[in-house]
């Protein structure tokens, strides 16, 4: 941290899908041009990660990360503008 003030988020690797979409909810809800990253439907490859064989599966705690960044990002933007 070099004597920087560091903060750190720990995503449990256990994170369920019903504990993702809390969070979904609450971040989405706080800046609602997030709602396009947030909406399954219209990015359906939130969370998704390939396996060792090729195969496609689902990362809840893979998906939050991708959230948590992605609201950051967008939020220091809002900074500037």
């Amino acid at each position: 941290d070099m004597s920087k003030p560091v903060d750190v988020l720990e995503v449990d690797g256990h994170a369920t899908l019903e504990q993702v979409n809390k969070l979904e909810h609450i971040l989405c809800s706080d800046m609602p041009y997030l709602l396009n990253v947030c909406d399954r439907e219209s990015n359906p490859e939130l969370g998704k990660i390939a396996g060792t064989t090729g195969e496609t599966l689902q990362s809840y705690p893979l998906a939050l990360t991708q959230l948590i960044i992605t609201y950051h990002m967008l939020k220091a933007t809002q900074m500037y503008q």
